[in-house]
C-alpha cells in the first residue's frame, strides 16, 4: 500500500498560471506563479511562498484564492478573486487578521474558528473549500486539502477504508454527495473534521518505519 500512495503523491498535477488573472497588473510583483511545468515541486514552492509572505501582505491570500478556483471558467475565477479583493479593501481586512484567524483554527479546529476565517474572507455563501485551503497551506502536515473531488472519493470509498481500519478514525459521509449542492457547505463540516482526522491517522501509518523483506528499516516520510 505505501508504494501505491507514494506513486499517487508523485503523480500529483495541478497546472496553474496566476499571470492569467485579469487584474494581475494591479499587483506588481505578485500573481507571477506558473506551474505549467506540471510538477509537484512547483506547487510546494507556491505554498512556501504563501507562508513566507501571508502575515505581512494581502496579495498572497488573493493568489491562493485564484489558485484554488483556477479550474473554474475564466470569468468566474476572475470575478470571485476580484470580489474578495474588494471585500478586503472595503472592510480593511489585514493580512495579520487573516493569519491570526487561521492559526486559531489550526490550534483549535472548531466550527466557530472556521467560521471566523469564512467571515474575514467575506464568503457570502456557506461554502467550505476556499476557506479550508488556507489552513492546508499554512500547516500541510496537519490539514489536507478538501474539495468536491475529495468528497466524491470519500463517498465512494469510505466503506472500504473504514472497514480496513475499524479502530482508527472513521470517515463521515459528506452531505454533498447526497444533495443537489454544487459545492461543499457548512453542512459538510462534520465530514471535513473526519477527513482531517483520517488523513492524519493514515499519514502516520504511511510514514511509520517499516521492515522490508531483507530486514532493513525504511522510512517512507515525505514533505507535503
Amino acid at each position: 500500500m505505501p508504494d501505491t500512495w507514494t506513486k499517487s503523491l508523485l503523480a500529483y498535477r495541478y497546472p496553474v498560471d496566476l499571470r492569467k488573472f485579469e487584474d494581475a497588473g494591479k499587483y506588481p510583483g505578485w500573481f507571477t506563479f506558473n506551474s505549467q511545468v506540471d510538477d509537484r515541486e512547483s506547487t510546494m514552492e507556491f505554498k512556501a511562498h504563501f507562508r513566507r509572505h501571508a502575515s505581512e501582505a494581502i496579495e498572497p491570500w488573493l493568489e491562493v484564492v485564484y489558485w484554488k478556483i483556477y479550474s473554474q471558467p475564466t470569468p468566474r475565477r476572475d470575478n470571485a478573486t476580484g470580489r474578495m479583493a474588494a471585500h478586503f479593501r472595503d472592510h480593511a481586512i489585514t493580512p495579520q487578521s487573516l493569519w491570526d484567524a487561521c492559526n486559531r483554527y489550526i490550534a483549535n479546529p472548531t466550527r466557530r474558528h472556521f467560521e471566523s476565517i469564512r467571515t474575514l474572507l467575506g464568503l457570502a455563501s456557506k461554502s467550505i473549500a476556499v476557506a479550508a485551503t488556507f489552513p492546508a497551506f499554512l500547516r500541510p502536515d496537519l490539514f489536507p486539502m478538501v474539495d468536491t473531488r475529495v468528497a466524491k472519493w470519500v463517498g465512494h470509498s469510505m466503506g472500504v477504508h473504514n472497514d480496513a481500519d475499524p479502530s482508527g478514525p472513521q470517515l463521515t459521509r459528506p452531505h454533498f454527495v447526497d444533495s443537489k449542492q454544487s459545492v461543499l457547505t457548512m453542512n459538510d463540516f462534520p465530514f471535513v473534521e473526519s477527513w482531517v482526522r483520517w488523513c492524519r491517522h493514515t499519514a502516520r501509518k504511511l510514514t511509520a518505519p517499516t521492515r522490508c523483506g531483507n530486514g532493513c528499516v525504511q522510512c517512507l516520510g515525505w514533505t507535503t
